[in-house]
């Protein structure tokens, strides 16, 4: 590969693995709002990452990425699946948070608290957006 075609790559590489590491995060805050089937949840993510036709930033979201997440939070307690009946009479797996999975969740948000009132973190953001970061607290749903 060319130094050119390396520093063409970063950027993607760098954004899948932003990606990645915040999926997790996603899936639990998701699965925290509504009692959600696999298909509801991947679309929601759809939703996160897609930019308007920017498929350099876009991020597929599939069965294969989201089901093995959704068995790890399983396996670890997060969350627990009720099979039960959709709106189109097929049997599907349902997912909603623990009481450890809200443990966790807190924990997230105490932690992106922080982050976001760290002015370095604040000037981090301000420069990779260009956007002025609003750091008034609001509420939670």
């Amino acid at each position: 590969m060319t130094d050119e075609n390396k520093v063409n790559e970063t950027p993607k590489k760098l954004i899948k693995h932003f990606s990645n590491g915040i999926t997790h995060n996603l899936i639990l805050w998701i699965i925290s709002k509504e009692k959600i089937h696999g298909y509801g949840i991947m679309k929601k993510l759809e939703v996160f990452f897609s930019f308007d036709g920017d498929v350099e930033c876009d991020m597929n979201i599939s069965s294969s990425k989201v089901y093995p997440i959704l068995s790890k939070m399983e396996k670890k307690g997060l969350i627990i699946g009720d099979w039960d009946i959709n709106e189109n009479n097929k049997r599907v797996k349902y997912y909603s948070i623990t009481e450890d999975g809200i443990v966790v969740l807190k924990n997230i948000q105490n932690h992106m608290e922080r982050v976001m009132s760290n002015p370095h973190w604040i000037n981090f953001f301000k420069d990779m957006t260009g956007m002025e970061i609003n750091n008034e607290k609001c509420d939670r749903d």
